[in-house]
Protein backbone atom coordinates (compact mmCIF):
# COMPACT_ATOMS: atom_id res chain seq x y z
CA UNK A 1 0.00 0.00 0.00
CA UNK A 2 1.05 3.56 -0.89
CA UNK A 3 1.20 5.41 2.50
CA UNK A 4 2.37 8.19 1.07
CA UNK A 5 -1.21 8.97 -0.35
CA UNK A 6 -3.40 7.25 2.12
CA UNK A 7 -5.20 8.30 5.45
CA UNK A 8 -4.16 7.54 8.73
CA UNK A 9 -7.22 5.94 9.94
CA UNK A 10 -6.89 3.45 6.92
CA UNK A 11 -3.07 2.82 7.49
CA UNK A 12 -4.12 1.95 11.46
CA UNK A 13 -6.76 -0.14 9.99
CA UNK A 14 -4.50 -1.96 7.70
CA UNK A 15 -1.77 -2.36 10.00
CA UNK A 16 -4.12 -3.75 12.88
CA UNK A 17 -5.69 -6.26 10.59
CA UNK A 18 -2.21 -7.74 9.35
CA UNK A 19 -0.69 -7.56 12.49
CA UNK A 20 -2.72 -7.72 15.87
CA UNK A 21 0.09 -8.28 17.94
CA UNK A 22 1.12 -5.20 17.27
CA UNK A 23 -1.94 -3.44 18.81
CA UNK A 24 -0.33 -2.17 21.81
CA UNK A 25 2.40 -0.55 20.10
CA UNK A 26 -0.76 1.30 18.05
CA UNK A 27 -2.63 2.34 20.23
CA UNK A 28 0.28 4.40 21.55
CA UNK A 29 1.28 5.47 18.39
CA UNK A 30 -2.13 6.68 17.57
CA UNK A 31 -2.45 8.75 20.49
CA UNK A 32 0.81 10.17 20.10
CA UNK A 33 -0.56 11.45 16.81
CA UNK A 34 -3.81 12.47 18.14
CA UNK A 35 -2.00 14.65 20.36
CA UNK A 36 0.22 15.91 18.14
CA UNK A 37 -2.79 17.35 15.92
CA UNK A 38 -3.86 19.27 19.20
CA UNK A 39 -3.40 23.49 18.67
CA UNK A 40 -2.69 24.04 21.95
CA UNK A 41 1.47 22.66 21.61
CA UNK A 42 1.94 25.41 19.12
CA UNK A 43 1.44 27.92 20.92
CA UNK A 44 4.60 26.89 22.80
CA UNK A 45 7.05 26.22 20.14
CA UNK A 46 9.89 28.53 20.93
CA UNK A 47 11.67 31.52 18.60
CA UNK A 48 14.29 29.94 16.68
CA UNK A 49 17.97 31.05 18.60
CA UNK A 50 20.14 29.69 15.56
CA UNK A 51 20.45 29.11 11.74
CA UNK A 52 20.69 25.86 12.03
CA UNK A 53 24.46 26.29 10.42
CA UNK A 54 27.61 23.77 11.91
CA UNK A 55 25.67 20.96 12.06
CA UNK A 56 23.08 22.17 14.85
CA UNK A 57 19.65 21.22 14.57
CA UNK A 58 17.18 23.79 14.60
CA UNK A 59 15.58 22.48 18.36
CA UNK A 60 19.70 22.43 19.44
CA UNK A 61 19.76 24.80 22.96
CA UNK A 62 16.08 25.80 23.20
CA UNK A 63 14.33 26.90 26.04
CA UNK A 64 10.54 26.39 25.89
CA UNK A 65 7.90 27.41 28.32
CA UNK A 66 5.02 25.11 28.58
CA UNK A 67 1.90 25.23 30.18
CA UNK A 68 2.95 22.26 32.99
CA UNK A 69 -0.62 21.33 32.79
CA UNK A 70 -0.34 20.47 29.46
CA UNK A 71 2.78 18.30 29.71
CA UNK A 72 1.23 16.61 32.91
CA UNK A 73 -2.21 15.84 31.24
CA UNK A 74 -0.13 14.70 27.88
CA UNK A 75 2.23 12.51 29.82
CA UNK A 76 -0.41 10.79 32.01
CA UNK A 77 -2.51 10.21 29.11
CA UNK A 78 0.29 8.73 27.42
CA UNK A 79 1.47 6.36 30.15
CA UNK A 80 -2.10 5.42 31.28
CA UNK A 81 -2.97 3.98 27.42
CA UNK A 82 0.29 2.22 27.66
CA UNK A 83 -0.40 0.90 30.48
CA UNK A 84 -4.09 -0.14 29.16
CA UNK A 85 -2.47 -1.80 25.90
CA UNK A 86 -0.79 -4.37 28.55
CA UNK A 87 2.70 -2.13 28.15
CA UNK A 88 5.40 -2.64 31.14
CA UNK A 89 5.46 0.71 31.90
CA UNK A 90 3.24 0.74 34.79
CA UNK A 91 5.66 1.75 37.17
CA UNK A 92 6.84 4.71 35.96
CA UNK A 93 2.91 5.27 36.05
CA UNK A 94 2.32 4.83 39.06
CA UNK A 95 5.28 7.38 39.84
CA UNK A 96 4.11 10.30 38.08
CA UNK A 97 0.62 9.37 39.33
CA UNK A 98 2.01 9.62 43.23
CA UNK A 99 4.04 12.67 42.36
CA UNK A 100 7.61 11.15 42.75
CA UNK A 101 8.41 12.01 39.37
CA UNK A 102 7.81 15.28 37.50
CA UNK A 103 6.24 15.08 34.22
CA UNK A 104 8.13 18.35 33.35
CA UNK A 105 11.43 16.76 33.76
CA UNK A 106 10.58 13.86 31.81
CA UNK A 107 9.11 15.53 28.73
CA UNK A 108 12.35 17.46 28.83
CA UNK A 109 14.58 14.46 28.94
CA UNK A 110 12.48 12.78 26.10
CA UNK A 111 13.04 16.08 23.82
CA UNK A 112 16.23 16.12 24.34
CA UNK A 113 16.92 12.67 22.84
CA UNK A 114 19.36 11.33 25.30
CA UNK A 115 18.05 7.67 25.90
CA UNK A 116 20.70 7.30 28.88
CA UNK A 117 18.95 10.64 30.46
CA UNK A 118 15.47 9.49 29.83
CA UNK A 119 16.37 6.47 31.92
CA UNK A 120 17.75 8.36 34.82
CA UNK A 121 14.78 10.17 34.86
CA UNK A 122 12.80 7.24 34.96
CA UNK A 123 14.51 5.90 37.53
CA UNK A 124 15.15 2.88 35.24
CA UNK A 125 18.12 0.44 34.99
CA UNK A 126 16.87 -1.41 31.85
CA UNK A 127 14.84 -0.55 28.72
CA UNK A 128 12.33 -3.18 28.68
CA UNK A 129 13.35 -4.57 24.95
CA UNK A 130 13.45 -0.50 23.25
CA UNK A 131 9.76 0.13 25.39
CA UNK A 132 10.90 3.17 26.96
CA UNK A 133 12.70 4.34 23.90
CA UNK A 134 10.16 4.01 21.73
CA UNK A 135 8.23 5.78 24.45
CA UNK A 136 10.15 8.77 24.99
CA UNK A 137 10.03 9.61 20.97
CA UNK A 138 6.16 9.55 21.22
CA UNK A 139 6.10 11.42 24.25
CA UNK A 140 7.97 14.39 22.65
CA UNK A 141 6.13 13.92 19.52
CA UNK A 142 3.44 16.02 20.01
CA UNK A 143 6.13 18.85 20.42
CA UNK A 144 8.38 17.92 17.46
CA UNK A 145 6.06 17.94 15.30
CA UNK A 146 4.27 21.53 15.75
CA UNK A 147 8.14 22.65 15.83
CA UNK A 148 8.49 20.67 12.10
CA UNK A 149 5.18 22.64 11.59
CA UNK A 150 6.60 25.94 12.33
CA UNK A 151 10.34 25.90 11.48
CA UNK A 152 10.50 23.54 8.01
CA UNK A 153 10.70 26.44 5.84
CA UNK A 154 13.87 27.61 7.56
CA UNK A 155 15.70 24.08 7.60
CA UNK A 156 19.05 25.30 5.59
CA UNK A 157 18.76 24.19 1.82
CA UNK A 158 22.46 22.65 1.71
CA UNK A 159 22.05 20.68 5.13
CA UNK A 160 24.66 18.22 4.79
CA UNK A 161 24.43 15.66 8.02
CA UNK A 162 22.66 12.49 8.17
CA UNK A 163 20.85 13.31 11.23
CA UNK A 164 17.54 15.69 11.51
CA UNK A 165 18.05 19.53 10.76
CA UNK A 166 14.91 20.37 13.03
CA UNK A 167 15.30 17.87 16.00
CA UNK A 168 18.31 15.69 15.49
CA UNK A 169 17.33 12.36 15.31
CA UNK A 170 18.28 9.75 12.91
CA UNK A 171 16.49 9.25 9.76
CA UNK A 172 13.78 6.60 10.05
CA UNK A 173 13.76 5.67 6.35
CA UNK A 174 14.65 7.20 2.52
CA UNK A 175 12.93 8.21 -0.15
CA UNK A 176 13.71 7.91 -3.37
CA UNK A 177 11.25 10.52 -4.31
CA UNK A 178 9.88 11.77 -8.00
CA UNK A 179 10.62 11.03 -11.48
CA UNK A 180 14.20 12.51 -10.69
CA UNK A 181 14.51 9.79 -8.01
CA UNK A 182 15.60 12.30 -5.35
CA UNK A 183 16.92 10.78 -2.23
CA UNK A 184 15.15 12.53 0.85
CA UNK A 185 15.63 11.29 4.49
CA UNK A 186 12.84 11.36 6.46
CA UNK A 187 12.45 11.87 10.20
CA UNK A 188 10.03 9.47 12.47
CA UNK A 189 9.79 11.65 15.66
CA UNK A 190 9.34 14.94 13.91
CA UNK A 191 8.54 14.22 10.55
CA UNK A 192 11.25 16.09 8.98
CA UNK A 193 12.40 15.94 5.21
CA UNK A 194 15.62 16.74 4.08
CA UNK A 195 17.89 15.51 0.49
CA UNK A 196 21.13 14.10 0.39
CA UNK A 197 23.38 12.75 -1.71
CA UNK A 198 22.58 9.24 -3.45
CA UNK A 199 26.11 7.15 -2.44
CA UNK A 200 26.24 8.49 1.30
CA UNK A 201 26.03 7.03 4.49
CA UNK A 202 23.87 9.05 7.10
CA UNK A 203 25.33 8.18 10.31
CA UNK A 204 28.73 7.70 9.48
CA UNK A 205 29.20 9.54 6.17
CA UNK A 206 30.83 6.86 4.02
CA UNK A 207 30.73 7.85 0.28
CA UNK A 208 32.53 5.13 -1.31
CA UNK A 209 30.30 3.44 -3.21
CA UNK A 210 32.80 0.12 -2.57
CA UNK A 211 31.69 0.58 1.12
CA UNK A 212 27.91 0.68 0.58
CA UNK A 213 25.13 -1.72 -0.66
CA UNK A 214 21.64 -2.83 -1.27
CA UNK A 215 19.80 -5.90 -0.37
CA UNK A 216 16.88 -6.13 -2.63
CA UNK A 217 13.43 -8.23 -1.76
CA UNK A 218 12.66 -10.26 -4.71
CA UNK A 219 8.88 -9.39 -3.96
CA UNK A 220 9.25 -5.82 -3.89
CA UNK A 221 10.23 -4.85 -7.84
CA UNK A 222 12.67 -2.41 -5.97
CA UNK A 223 9.93 -0.39 -4.88
CA UNK A 224 11.99 -0.76 -1.14
CA UNK A 225 15.44 -1.79 -0.17
CA UNK A 226 17.75 -1.77 2.51
CA UNK A 227 20.29 0.47 1.66
CA UNK A 228 24.08 -0.34 3.71
CA UNK A 229 26.89 0.54 4.89
CA UNK A 230 29.97 -2.08 5.39
CA UNK A 231 31.84 0.72 7.24
CA UNK A 232 29.93 1.43 10.25
CA UNK A 233 27.68 -1.36 9.74
CA UNK A 234 24.56 0.79 9.64
CA UNK A 235 21.66 0.26 7.07
CA UNK A 236 18.12 3.06 6.21
CA UNK A 237 15.50 1.48 4.48
CA UNK A 238 14.86 3.05 1.01
CA UNK A 239 10.89 3.38 -0.59
CA UNK A 240 10.72 5.07 -3.74
CA UNK A 241 7.67 7.33 -3.58
CA UNK A 242 6.28 9.97 -6.38
CA UNK A 243 5.15 12.25 -3.27
CA UNK A 244 6.77 13.01 -0.08
CA UNK A 245 5.22 10.81 2.93
CA UNK A 246 2.95 12.86 5.09
CA UNK A 247 5.33 14.14 8.44
CA UNK A 248 2.53 12.36 10.50
CA UNK A 249 2.84 8.91 8.68
CA UNK A 250 6.81 8.72 8.64
CA UNK A 251 6.35 7.10 11.77
CA UNK A 252 3.98 4.29 10.57
CA UNK A 253 5.90 3.68 7.63
CA UNK A 254 8.55 2.67 9.44
CA UNK A 255 6.40 0.35 11.44
CA UNK A 256 4.74 -1.05 8.28
CA UNK A 257 8.51 -2.03 7.22
CA UNK A 258 9.66 -3.75 9.71
CA UNK A 259 10.37 -6.79 7.89
CA UNK A 260 13.32 -4.72 5.98
CA UNK A 261 14.78 -4.35 9.42
CA UNK A 262 14.72 -7.94 10.45
CA UNK A 263 16.49 -8.83 6.83
CA UNK A 264 19.10 -5.67 7.80
CA UNK A 265 19.58 -7.85 11.67
CA UNK A 266 19.59 -11.21 9.58
CA UNK A 267 22.48 -10.04 7.68
CA UNK A 268 23.92 -8.05 10.15
CA UNK A 269 23.65 -4.82 10.20
CA UNK A 270 22.10 -2.36 13.00
CA UNK A 271 20.56 1.68 13.57
CA UNK A 272 23.03 3.19 15.67
CA UNK A 273 21.63 2.42 19.53
CA UNK A 274 22.41 6.62 20.08
CA UNK A 275 20.48 9.78 18.37
CA UNK A 276 22.60 11.26 15.94
CA UNK A 277 22.71 14.79 17.97
CA UNK A 278 21.62 15.04 21.74
CA UNK A 279 20.30 18.32 21.50
CA UNK A 280 20.11 20.55 24.60
CA UNK A 281 16.72 21.72 25.54
CA UNK A 282 15.36 22.97 28.96
CA UNK A 283 11.52 23.23 29.33
CA UNK A 284 10.11 25.50 32.01
CA UNK A 285 7.00 26.15 33.24
CA UNK A 286 5.11 29.05 31.60
CA UNK A 287 4.32 31.49 34.56
CA UNK A 288 0.76 31.83 35.84
CA UNK A 289 -0.31 35.65 34.58
CA UNK A 290 -2.41 35.50 38.16
CA UNK A 291 0.66 34.55 40.35
CA UNK A 292 3.23 37.03 38.78
CA UNK A 293 -0.48 39.50 39.22
CA UNK A 294 -0.02 39.21 42.72
CA UNK A 295 3.47 38.40 43.29
CA UNK A 296 3.77 35.09 44.00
Amino acid sequence: MALETTSGSLLFTVLDAEHPEWRPLLAVIKEALREAERPQWARFVPALEHSGRGGRPLLAGAVINIAPRLVGRWVRDILEVATAAGTEVEPLATRISAGCLDPVLLFESALSQGVDRFHEVALVDEDYHGLLRGLASLIAMPMLQSCRRAWAEWVPTDWAHGYCPICGGWPALAEMRGLDGGRHLRCGGCGGDWRTEWLRCPFCGEGDHEKLGSLVSPDKLERETIEVCDRCGGYVKTMTTLSAIRPEHVVLQDLATVVLDIAALEHGYRRPAAKGYEVAVSVVAESSRLRDLFGL
